[in-house]
């Protein structure tokens, strides 16, 4: 029962609901910051924080209350997504692991050295799953977690596990952040016991053929281990020895002064550093720490990754590099494309230009091309704007879908825009194309079609915006005025407006609506999904223009 507490969700209740908790008196004893939906588990949490450490406790509540719940946990890590796909977020599966993950971090700090080696035969063999980055980083921390109280069993492991050839990118990255905090930062001291550690070489030897990866982010990490182990392993500043090792050492000290010396690896590394050395798992193995993690829209901790944390990283490093080195015309193609997004430009006038001397007006013509080039140029942008990745005209409808919040809806319209080239797809919050389950389902869509952030809130305002640009409004809703969707003619410049996913479009936004229309159903249900009926609009919009093209 304990563990079906701890992986346990709430109901969600409406605001108005009786049973709805909302009072800050209700959760006594529990963090500011924790989410409604995790009460329940917040109190058995509280609990288990709460009992003594390993050496306090009697071995009946160690072995038959703590360890037989850890591996019931266990259990509900270690099951494989079917046919090896994602779980989707906000799902029962999603949630039960997420939850269960978190609860092994606070509870690893009774993983004991006769549990130890069940443990880590079920931990490593996870991180080979098809994983959000979410459950990755609990997966992540627990490990750095066990590898710290038992170097031994954990290590031996995690140095085969780096040394394999068959590793998928996923288990890489865990590999790599698991070895970043064990080798470089604040951790380093418990896994390595001296210098001298036997252990060293072998990490290097794992580590060193990820330089080459087609991964950035294990190739940064395993950049930034070579650096800090091979001084380990040989003198890199003295002379060689004879025989092998001489050829082994220069190859390893060629590999060290190139890390060293290099001026993009050392901006790269010094960045990194910074990363490992503030990445605090304790933290995170704390009541209050778990519970302070930040949830997604399923209302499930959603942590940073440092996968996401690193790959920001090497954007600004590559950006730093590439804005030094870049040549005057790179840098004007960049001005221009911004020029080009923001839809305006903002003319120079010659006259008004004090120059000093000669020297800058030379230098200020190396930067700043001829006006007319640059309008130009903008122009060319503009009208490749017009075009999709397929070379296909792209239609004038936009699909205004700022009332759904579910992701795989999202997603699915993203996708079904893309196919049938919608001029734009407008969404609530665009940080969803960084989520697994979005990208999973639009099959890349989000790179190929443009998109734009209208929230529910300013909705109104961008309705009637468009309408002043000469787009009808159309809104998909079941009204006493709605039109049958095979019987309406779309305007070619159209605005589909979806409603939420149960209540539909909000009387508010209809009065922003031109036309509203409906889709003829044959069965009981009340109505279709808002993706399913999306799609279905969209494509008889579709189907219209080409007729349309044909007789025309």
């Amino acid at each position: 029962h304990i563990v079906d507490l701890l992986v346990y969700k709430e109901i969600k209740f409406d605001e108005s609901s009786a049973h709805h908790l909302t009072a800050k008196e209700n959760w006594d004893g529990l963090p500011d910051a924790t989410d409604g939906s995790s009460i329940t588990r917040a109190f058995v949490l509280s609990f288990l924080s709460k009992l003594p450490s390993v050496g306090d406790m009697s071995d009946i509540v160690l072995k038959e209350l703590i360890h037989f719940v850890m591996m019931r946990l266990m259990d509900i890590c270690c099951v494989k997504p079917a046919r090896g796909k994602a779980f989707i977020t906000g799902s029962e599966e999603y949630a039960r692991m997420t939850r269960a993950w978190q609860a092994l971090c606070l509870l690893s700090r009774f993983v004991t050295e006769d549990i130890s080696k069940e443990v880590v035969a079920k931990v490593f063999p996870a991180m080979s799953f098809n994983l959000h980055g979410a459950i990755r980083y609990f997966i992540e921390v627990f490990t750095i977690q066990c590898t710290r109280s038992h170097p031994s069993v954990f290590g031996q492991v995690y140095i085969q596990e780096v040394t394999r050839n068959d590793l998928t990118l996923m288990q890489v990255s865990s590999l790599m952040i698991i070895g970043g905090n064990l080798t470089v930062g604040r951790y380093s001291n418990d896994f390595f016991h001296s210098s001298t550690d036997p252990r060293i070489k072998d990490v290097v030897c794992g580590v060193l053929p990820w330089l080459s990866s087609t991964q950035g982010f294990s190739r940064a990490i395993a950049q930034l281990l070579c650096h800090k182990l091979i001084p380990l392993i040989v003198d890199v500043d003295g002379n060689s020895l004879p025989g092998n090792a001489e050829k082994d050492e220069a190859v390893l000290r060629s590999v060290y002064k190139f890390l060293e010396d290099n001026t993009d690896m050392s901006r790269l590394r010094n960045k990194q550093q910074l990363f490992f050395e503030n990445y605090d798992v304790d933290s995170a193995c704390t009541f209050e720490g778990l519970l302070s993690i930040p949830v997604d829209e399923g209302e499930e901790a959603n942590p940073t990754h440092m996968v996401d944390a690193i790959k920001d990283c090497l954007a600004e490093v590559y950006k730093e590099a590439r804005d030094e080195d870049a040549p005057a015309w790179k840098q004007m193609e960049e001005l221009m494309l911004e020029a080009g997004q923001a839809n305006e430009i903002e003319r120079i006038d010659d006259d008004s230009v004090d120059m000093k001397n000669e020297t800058e007006l030379v230098n200020f013509q190396r930067k700043i091309l001829p006006i007319d080039a640059l309008d130009l140029g903008i122009k060319t942008f503009q009208e490749q704007k017009l075009f999709n990745a397929a070379g296909k005209k792209k239609q004038n409808l936009i699909v205004c879908a700022s009332l759904i919040d579910k992701v795989p809806n999202l997603a699915g319209l993203a996708r079904t825009c893309e196919i049938f080239s919608a001029q734009s797809l407008v969404m609530p919050n665009l940080l969803v194309r960084k989520q697994d389950d979005f990208k999973a389902i639009s099959a890349s869509a989000n790179d190929w079609i443009d998109m734009e952030e209208v929230r529910e809130e300013g909705l109104l305002g961008w309705l009637y915006s468009k309408r002043s640009e000469g787009y009808t409004i159309v809104g998909l809703e079941q009204t006493a005025s709605s039109k049958c969707l095979t019987k309406t003619k779309f305007p070619e410049k159209t605005v589909l407006l979806l409603g939420k996913e149960k209540e539909g479009i909000p009387i508010e936004f209809l009065s922003a609506v031109d036309q509203c229309i409906e889709i003829p159903q044959l069965g009981i249900i009340r109505s279709l999904n808002v993706h399913v009926s999306g799609a279905i609009s969209i494509w008889e919009y579709t189907k219209q223009m080409m007729q349309k093209k044909r007789a025309g």
